[in-house]
Protein backbone atom coordinates (compact mmCIF):
# COMPACT_ATOMS: atom_id res chain seq x y z
CA UNK A 1 0.00 0.00 0.00
CA UNK A 2 2.73 2.49 0.92
CA UNK A 3 6.07 2.67 -0.78
CA UNK A 4 8.94 1.92 1.51
CA UNK A 5 11.44 3.30 -0.99
CA UNK A 6 12.23 6.87 0.20
CA UNK A 7 13.20 8.00 -3.32
CA UNK A 8 9.90 6.78 -4.77
CA UNK A 9 7.96 8.50 -1.94
CA UNK A 10 9.86 11.73 -2.51
CA UNK A 11 9.10 11.64 -6.26
CA UNK A 12 5.39 11.08 -5.59
CA UNK A 13 5.26 13.90 -3.05
CA UNK A 14 7.09 16.16 -5.48
CA UNK A 15 4.61 15.30 -8.27
CA UNK A 16 1.70 15.86 -5.93
CA UNK A 17 3.07 19.27 -4.84
CA UNK A 18 3.74 20.23 -8.47
CA UNK A 19 0.15 19.31 -9.35
CA UNK A 20 -1.14 21.66 -6.64
CA UNK A 21 1.25 24.38 -7.77
CA UNK A 22 0.11 24.01 -11.39
CA UNK A 23 -3.58 24.17 -10.34
CA UNK A 24 -2.89 27.27 -8.25
CA UNK A 25 -1.24 28.95 -11.26
CA UNK A 26 -4.19 28.02 -13.48
CA UNK A 27 -6.69 29.44 -11.02
CA UNK A 28 -4.65 32.61 -10.57
CA UNK A 29 -4.57 33.07 -14.36
CA UNK A 30 -8.32 32.39 -14.52
CA UNK A 31 -9.05 34.95 -11.82
CA UNK A 32 -6.88 37.55 -13.55
CA UNK A 33 -8.53 36.87 -16.91
CA UNK A 34 -12.07 36.94 -15.48
CA UNK A 35 -11.38 40.19 -13.60
CA UNK A 36 -10.52 41.85 -16.92
CA UNK A 37 -13.97 41.09 -18.36
CA UNK A 38 -16.14 44.14 -18.82
CA UNK A 39 -19.16 44.96 -20.93
CA UNK A 40 -20.34 48.29 -22.32
CA UNK A 41 -23.93 48.66 -23.46
CA UNK A 42 -25.69 51.67 -24.99
CA UNK A 43 -29.32 52.61 -25.32
CA UNK A 44 -30.87 52.35 -28.77
CA UNK A 45 -30.96 56.11 -29.19
CA UNK A 46 -27.38 56.53 -27.92
CA UNK A 47 -28.38 58.73 -24.98
CA UNK A 48 -27.05 56.33 -22.32
CA UNK A 49 -23.90 54.20 -22.12
CA UNK A 50 -23.01 51.96 -19.17
CA UNK A 51 -20.03 49.75 -18.45
CA UNK A 52 -19.98 46.91 -15.92
CA UNK A 53 -17.05 44.92 -14.60
CA UNK A 54 -16.83 41.14 -14.26
CA UNK A 55 -18.89 41.24 -11.06
CA UNK A 56 -21.69 43.15 -12.77
CA UNK A 57 -20.85 46.36 -10.92
CA UNK A 58 -21.45 49.62 -12.73
CA UNK A 59 -18.03 51.15 -13.45
CA UNK A 60 -18.95 53.85 -15.96
CA UNK A 61 -22.07 55.79 -16.84
CA UNK A 62 -22.13 58.30 -19.68
CA UNK A 63 -24.85 60.44 -21.23
CA UNK A 64 -25.06 62.31 -24.52
CA UNK A 65 -27.00 65.51 -25.16
CA UNK A 66 -29.93 63.34 -26.24
CA UNK A 67 -30.92 62.93 -22.59
CA UNK A 68 -32.41 66.44 -22.77
CA UNK A 69 -35.22 64.91 -24.81
CA UNK A 70 -36.00 62.35 -22.09
CA UNK A 71 -38.04 62.72 -18.97
CA UNK A 72 -36.35 61.61 -15.72
CA UNK A 73 -38.37 58.36 -15.59
CA UNK A 74 -37.43 57.58 -19.22
CA UNK A 75 -33.77 58.26 -18.47
CA UNK A 76 -33.86 56.03 -15.40
CA UNK A 77 -35.52 53.27 -17.43
CA UNK A 78 -32.82 53.48 -20.10
CA UNK A 79 -30.02 53.37 -17.52
CA UNK A 80 -31.51 50.30 -15.83
CA UNK A 81 -32.19 48.57 -19.16
CA UNK A 82 -28.61 49.15 -20.35
CA UNK A 83 -27.26 47.95 -17.02
CA UNK A 84 -29.30 44.75 -17.18
CA UNK A 85 -28.34 44.05 -20.79
CA UNK A 86 -24.67 44.54 -19.96
CA UNK A 87 -24.90 42.25 -16.93
CA UNK A 88 -26.68 39.57 -18.97
CA UNK A 89 -23.72 39.47 -21.36
CA UNK A 90 -21.26 38.58 -18.58
CA UNK A 91 -22.00 34.84 -18.25
CA UNK A 92 -20.76 33.81 -21.72
CA UNK A 93 -17.72 36.09 -21.46
CA UNK A 94 -16.79 34.68 -18.06
CA UNK A 95 -17.35 31.18 -19.43
CA UNK A 96 -14.95 31.90 -22.31
CA UNK A 97 -12.34 33.28 -19.89
CA UNK A 98 -12.65 30.25 -17.63
CA UNK A 99 -12.55 27.77 -20.52
CA UNK A 100 -9.34 29.39 -21.77
CA UNK A 101 -7.63 28.94 -18.41
CA UNK A 102 -9.22 26.07 -16.45
CA UNK A 103 -11.25 24.38 -19.17
CA UNK A 104 -10.71 20.93 -17.67
CA UNK A 105 -12.61 21.97 -14.56
CA UNK A 106 -16.08 21.69 -16.11
CA UNK A 107 -18.02 21.45 -12.81
CA UNK A 108 -16.38 24.67 -11.60
CA UNK A 109 -16.97 26.48 -14.90
CA UNK A 110 -20.60 25.34 -14.98
CA UNK A 111 -21.18 26.40 -11.35
CA UNK A 112 -19.71 29.88 -11.86
CA UNK A 113 -21.55 30.47 -15.15
CA UNK A 114 -24.80 29.24 -13.59
CA UNK A 115 -24.38 31.69 -10.73
CA UNK A 116 -23.98 34.54 -13.24
CA UNK A 117 -27.13 33.45 -15.06
CA UNK A 118 -29.05 33.20 -11.79
CA UNK A 119 -27.94 36.68 -10.71
CA UNK A 120 -28.26 38.49 -14.04
CA UNK A 121 -30.46 36.34 -16.28
CA UNK A 122 -29.85 35.04 -19.77
CA UNK A 123 -28.42 37.07 -22.62
CA UNK A 124 -31.36 36.81 -25.00
CA UNK A 125 -29.51 38.54 -27.81
CA UNK A 126 -27.36 35.45 -28.44
CA UNK A 127 -28.72 33.03 -30.99
CA UNK A 128 -29.99 29.73 -29.67
CA UNK A 129 -29.17 26.51 -31.49
CA UNK A 130 -32.70 25.26 -30.87
CA UNK A 131 -35.66 26.88 -32.60
CA UNK A 132 -38.11 28.75 -30.43
CA UNK A 133 -41.39 26.77 -30.42
CA UNK A 134 -43.33 30.04 -30.04
CA UNK A 135 -41.99 31.47 -33.32
CA UNK A 136 -43.63 30.51 -36.58
CA UNK A 137 -40.97 30.29 -39.30
CA UNK A 138 -42.45 31.60 -42.52
CA UNK A 139 -39.29 31.79 -44.58
CA UNK A 140 -36.26 33.95 -45.12
CA UNK A 141 -36.52 37.69 -45.48
CA UNK A 142 -34.35 38.99 -48.27
CA UNK A 143 -31.95 41.68 -47.11
CA UNK A 144 -29.63 44.05 -48.90
CA UNK A 145 -26.82 43.03 -46.55
CA UNK A 146 -26.98 39.21 -46.20
CA UNK A 147 -23.96 39.10 -43.84
CA UNK A 148 -25.54 41.24 -41.17
CA UNK A 149 -27.31 39.26 -38.44
CA UNK A 150 -30.00 40.78 -36.33
CA UNK A 151 -30.61 39.46 -32.81
CA UNK A 152 -34.02 37.98 -32.11
CA UNK A 153 -36.40 40.17 -30.14
CA UNK A 154 -36.09 39.65 -26.39
CA UNK A 155 -38.55 37.32 -24.72
CA UNK A 156 -40.52 38.63 -21.83
CA UNK A 157 -39.95 36.76 -18.60
CA UNK A 158 -43.10 36.10 -16.59
CA UNK A 159 -43.08 38.06 -13.36
CA UNK A 160 -43.66 36.30 -10.10
CA UNK A 161 -46.71 37.42 -8.19
CA UNK A 162 -45.73 39.86 -5.46
CA UNK A 163 -46.13 38.57 -1.92
CA UNK A 164 -49.07 39.86 0.03
CA UNK A 165 -48.29 42.67 2.51
CA UNK A 166 -48.24 40.48 5.62
CA UNK A 167 -45.83 38.01 4.05
CA UNK A 168 -43.60 40.79 2.67
CA UNK A 169 -43.33 42.69 5.95
CA UNK A 170 -43.31 39.66 8.30
CA UNK A 171 -39.53 39.40 8.63
CA UNK A 172 -38.88 43.15 8.88
CA UNK A 173 -37.54 44.43 12.21
CA UNK A 174 -39.65 47.57 12.24
CA UNK A 175 -42.84 45.56 12.75
CA UNK A 176 -41.62 44.01 15.98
Amino acid sequence: MFDTDPDQMERRLSQWAKGFSDKAEQFHAMRTYVEQVQVTESSRDGAVRVTVDSRGTLTDLAFTDRIRELSPPELATQVIACLRRAQQQLAPLVQDAMQATVGGEEPLVDAVVSSYRERFGEDLSRHSAEPDPMVLGLGVIEDENPHQHYPPPPRRQPRAAPPDDEEYFADRDYLR
